[in-house]
């Protein structure tokens, strides 16, 4: 059994960020095959988890959006030093980067945490609703 081959038509791609940050969340606007109507397609970390479109999952919008998500190339941003220009260049990935896992992730100082307790024994809510 044959089945037809159909291109995806990208509309937009939107990288979701959480604080400023890419968290692996890329969402794709896609035409249908007969190119009026618009379809959302969401992909986390590679992997599609959804699609609006009507047929049975996996559709052919989310197999076709995995394999285009895994062939880009990570990129970064390097400002020169003069900061008139910005250029984009890809980045090398290390030798038994699995494809699999699209983001690599790195800790930051870790913030103090507020304690939210010393707020609520000033008895200073009731002065603010004044």
């Amino acid at each position: 059994m044959q089945t037809s081959l159909k291109s995806v038509k990208i509309t937009a791609r939107y990288a979701h960020k959480t604080n400023g940050k890419l968290n692996g969340i890329v969402t794709y606007a896609v035409r249908s095959s007969d190119g009026t109507t618009l379809y959302c397609t969401t992909l986390i970390n590679g992997k599609a988890s959804g699609c609006s479109c009507p047929s049975h999952k996996p559709c052919y919008h989310m197999k076709g959006l995995e394999r285009k998500e895994a062939a880009r190339t990570p990129v970064v941003v390097v400002k020169s030093e003069s900061n008139e220009s910005t250029t984009i260049q890809p980045i090398s990935l290390p030798d038994g980067y699995c494809g699999s896992h699209k983001t690599l992730t790195c800790k930051g100082p870790e913030l103090p945490k507020r304690d939210m307790m010393a707020a609520n024994l000033t008895k200073q809510g009731f002065h603010l609703m004044r």
